[in-house]
């Protein structure tokens, strides 16, 4: 799935997709905040993003992402990812990923950028990938009880 992206990377994480996300109906809300499958992505994750190239603009992070089912789109979930800084939470951006069921990734891509994410378990790991097959970013959660 090609998404445009924003002239700042760090917002375009996950930009585009809070308003289909938001339009969801209350029946719909209850629905998604229902107990989520024990292999579903569906949760709060918890942990870092951390820098791999060395950029002078890139900061390590620690991150939480709110990942949410869509209503009728089994194949996609909406991320909502927040930095922390000094204790407080700074929204970087949201929107749809792919989510892939057999592979157990989450996924979404532009021209220039790449995000993957593996899932295994109560636990993901995920790198930002810029042209070159350069990897900029590292990412590792684990769900929130």
């Amino acid at each position: 799935m090609r998404m445009p992206f924003p002239k700042y990377p760090v917002l375009a994480l996950l930009m585009g997709g809070s308003l289909a996300a938001s339009g969801a109906s209350a029946q719909d809300s209850k629905a998604q905040k229902a107990e989520p499958e024990a292999d579903s992505p569906v949760g709060v994750w918890r942990g870092e993003s951390v820098c791999t190239t060395g950029a002078p603009s890139c900061y390590d992070e620690k991150v939480v992402y709110y990942i949410e089912a869509i209503a009728d789109k089994p194949d996609s979930v909406s991320i909502r990812a927040d930095k922390i800084v000094q204790g407080k939470a700074i929204t970087m951006g949201s929107g749809p990923w792919q989510y892939n069921r057999t592979r157990h990734t989450l996924s979404m891509e532009s021209e220039q950028r790449i995000w993957l994410l593996n899932i295994s378990g109560k636990r993901i790991e995920g790198t930002l990938t810029l042209p070159g097959n350069v990897v900029f970013r590292r990412m590792t959660l684990t769900r929130g009880d």
